[in-house]
This record gives structure tokens, sequence and C-alpha cells, in this order.
């Protein structure tokens, strides 16, 4: 594989105010990074958009250093090492071709048939998430309601269908009809509730009769305070995702009268706290995508241009499925001559 001169890579423009706008990023042509000692160059060819780096780009994530205008944005991809061609995991950033330390590369390790993007997915990052806040914190029993709000995004369709899967009756939360029959037929829910819907309250009461037994909260502070307005009596719920501090749009508060009322728990998800799940996870959910009985969704995009708006996309809650974006076609596989 030999490598142009000069490829395109992403910086951060300015730092977004509220929701990220297209014009908070800019494109560069610079020149193909040179390896250092203990670096190689990998090409991008799979580019995961993940909520986390708008917190770098105002300096407010838990384990990214902070994002200054001029910087490269950052992100993790599917790559391959343009010495060898091994498909690995990299911190590439929004670039096409980036110099990495070969000690932080991990190899790329889906099962057969499976898409190598599922390691940015429901076997990566967002898969580990969901697999903590189920097996872990939600510890969901036949029977129990499982609510998920952002239902159809990365962490949420898997954490949906791994409730199910543990004998739980699943409720999705998920802004729009479109994606609420996403929700019901593609991801296995058994009934979804309109965020978006000026009676979503009164939905979500029809479909949780008996109250909500586990909630993954992933959306803004209405919907924290409308679902925990039904907890059952022991329930646990999981903070996971604060759209509203992310974009800095607004501040979710905690309702503790419905919490006390409850005598529910309630647990902060920070994915870094449960690596030590992380061979138990792979082998597990692994095994069900390969199998079939966990589906993939994602949100894909084609272009490493497509980024910014892509990741708008996300940061409004638009995208369906895991944001993906196409940096490169992979190669075809190579055939076999015949003796």
């Amino acid at each position: 594989m030999t490598p142009p001169a000069t490829h395109t890579r992403i910086v951060l423009a300015r730092r977004p105010r509220g929701v990220p706008e297209e014009d908070d990023f800019r494109a560069e042509k610079t020149a193909i990074p040179a390896p250092g000692p203990g670096e190689v160059l990998v090409r991008t060819v799979h580019l995961s958009l993940d909520p986390y780096v708008r917190g770098t780009l105002t300096g407010r994530d838990l384990g990214h250093a902070p994002v200054a205008p001029g910087d490269l944005v950052p992100g993790r991809a599917v790559a391959q090492v343009v010495d060898t061609g091994a498909w690995v995991l990299a911190e590439t950033g929004w670039q096409e071709y980036a110099a990495v330390p070969a000690s932080s590369l991990r190899p790329v390790e889906v099962p057969p048939g499976v898409p190598r993007t599922a390691a940015l997915g429901a076997l990566g990052m967002p898969g580990l998430t969901a697999y903590a806040a189920v097996t872990r914190l939600l510890r969901p029993e036949p029977g129990d309601t499982v609510v998920v709000s952002a239902a159809a995004g990365a962490v949420g369709g898997t954490a949906g269908q791994l409730a199910a899967l543990a004998g739980a009756r699943t409720v999705a939360i998920a802004g729009g009809p479109d994606k609420c029959r996403v929700a019901v037929e593609r991801l296995g829910y058994a009934a979804a509730v309109d965020r978006h819907a000026p009676d979503w309250t009164e939905a979500l009461a029809d479909a949780c009769p008996d109250g909500v037994d586990g909630y993954l909260h992933m959306a803004g502070g209405a919907v924290l305070e409308g679902v925990l307005d039904r907890l059952a009596p022991g329930g646990r719920v999981v903070l996971c995702g604060l759209p509203d501090h992310a974009n800095e749009t607004g501040h979710t508060v905690l309702p503790a009268g419905a919490v006390m009322r409850a005598r529910a728990t309630v647990h902060g998800l920070v994915v870094y706290d449960h690596q030590d799940l992380a061979p138990r996870f792979a082998e597990r959910v692994g095994r069900l995508v390969a199998e079939g009985r966990l589906r993939l969704l994602e949100d894909a995009h084609e272009g490493l241009t497509s980024a910014p708006a892509a990741f708008r996309r996300l940061m409004t809650g638009a995208n369906v499925g895991k944001s993906i974006v196409h940096v490169a076609p992979e190669p075809a596989p190579r055939r076999r001559r015949r003796p």
C-alpha cells in the first residue's frame, strides 16, 4: 500500500456554542504524517463518531485532552497499517492517515461474517457501555420493565436487546415515529414512546402499567423527570448520557423526590470504570452477534468531509444506529491463484 503525498484532515475551526455546527470544523490538506520512533502509519478506513468528542471541544471530557481551535478532532477508527495491511483499531482522529504508536494498536477482532465496523459499535466501546449498564447496574430479572432512552442509538440499541435477552420487557424512548418504528421492528423493543409527542408521558404510563424497574438515561432533563415519575419501588437508574450538558444547552437536574419515593438506586456510568468486563463482554456479545441474536444498526456516511454534518446529526439525536464515516473503501480480498 503506497500512500499519497498529501491527505485531508479535519480540525476544530472554533469552539461550538450549543449543538455543533458544520462551520465549527475545517478541512485541511496537509502532508502525510511521518511516523516517529515506535510509530506506524495507518490508513483510516471506518471512522467512529462518538458523543464524548463534544466534551473534548470544550475541555470537559473525563478521559481525553481538550481540543483547541486548529487542533485535529479526535476519534477512533478501523484502520489498516500501511506497511503490512493489518486491520487495527487506532486513535487516528478525523484524518485519512495517521502516525500512531505501534503499542496503542489493537487488532480488529470480529466473528466471521460480521462487518469490521462492529468493532466500533456493538463490539466496541458503545457495546461495552451497554453491557456494563445492563449486566452490572440495571441487572434486569425476567418480567422486569426496562426503559431505554436514545433507544435507537449505538448504546441504546445494544442495551435494549441485551435487556430483552435477559427476560425483561423493554420500552424504547426515541425521537419521532420513524425511530420508534425502528426500535420495535429492528431492535425488538416491546413498545416505543415518541418523546416529541405532547402526550408522551401518558404513552409511557400506558407502556409501563406496573412502573419502571430499570431505566438507562441518555436524553434530556425532561425525559429523566418523566421516566423517574414512573419508577417502581426499588427501581434502578443509570445515568449514561447527558446531552443537555454535552451541548451546553441546559442542565439536567435529578428529581430527588421521585428517587426517594421509589427507594431507587441511581448510578453514574463512565465506561472506563468497567474495563474489567471487556473479556466477558467480547465473548458473550460477540457470540450473540455471530448467531444473529443481536442486531447491528449503523448510521453510515461516506467520505471524511461528511464527518462534521454527521457529527451534528449525532449530537441532535437524529442518528439511527452507530454513527460511522466510511473514509475509504475496504480493499477487495485477494483471489487465490489456482495451482
